[in-house]
């Protein structure tokens, strides 16, 4: 078993944080693990870490979301004993299935901190994952934090209620811009929407100048269409959307 651990402290220096006078008070330390037998699995994902107590709070806040939406646990005192713990999960996992399938797997995890509008972080973490079938997957999730509480944005605090219909129509519209679509008809020749309806994306990502709504292969699209991204200037969105405070 080939390993990578580093523990938040005390080696922030030797792992080489990323900080961001935009975000006071907050560095991201990358934490890896990873396995090539008998299954190839590798996580390499950043967390954050507080220069201080208060900061420390929201990091803590930030980590267990992560934890809980990526690895199935929360333990914001030891990172890294998460990452070997869903690595361990995923082993005992494939084993039982694999005494009928024998699959030769690889799941990989890679996520990372990135700025964009004032007083967000988005964090984005990519899935590579081959589990049998025709072909591997590629997923990403998006997920917006407040930068002073660690709270997690969603579209139910971001999207006006009864804006949601016209935010799914302007979506479809920008999506018939982007590919050539004439009509809704084109757009389905092409394979968008073929099989689904428009919807509004949980993965979001609220950059310094727009917002863009990321659809993993099949959501609205087949596979061989790969992911589609759909943005918007904010100004495009006024009274649809809430981005103050």
């Amino acid at each position: 078993m080939k390993k990578y651990i580093y523990f938040l402290a005390p080696l922030l220096a030797v792992l080489g944080c990323k900080d961001n006078a935009g975000w006071s008070g907050m560095e991201f330390v990358k934490v890896q693990d990873s396995i090539q037998a008998p299954y190839d699995i590798a996580i390499d994902m950043e967390f954050a870490n507080g220069k201080n107590p208060e900061r420390q709070k929201v990091a803590n806040i930030i980590n267990a979301k992560l934890q809980d939406t990526f690895l199935e646990k929360v333990d914001t005192t030891n990172l890294p004993s998460s990452l070997k713990e869903y690595i361990n999960k995923l082993c005992d996992t494939y084993k039982a299935e694999d005494e009928e399938f024998h699959l030769n797997r690889f799941d990989h995890l890679s996520g990372h901190f990135e700025y964009g509008l004032n007083g967000v972080i988005n964090y984005i973490l990519t899935e590579d994952y081959f589990g049998g079938g025709a072909h591997p997957t590629s997923n990403t999730t998006i997920l917006c934090f407040n930068e002073d509480t660690g709270e997690l944005i969603t579209t139910d605090r971001l999207v006006v209620d009864s804006c949601r219909h016209k935010l799914m129509d302007k979506l479809t519209t920008r999506l018939m811009e982007n590919v050539g679509a004439p009509d809704i008809d084109s757009l389905r020749s092409l394979g968008y929407l073929d099989m689904s309806n428009m919807f509004i994306s949980d993965n979001f990502k609220l950059g310094a100048d727009s917002i863009s709504f990321l659809y993993n292969p099949y959501d609205i699209a087949p596979y061989a269409l790969g992911s589609t991204t759909i943005s918007f200037a904010y100004d495009e969105l006024k009274g649809i959307i809430i981005i103050n405070n």
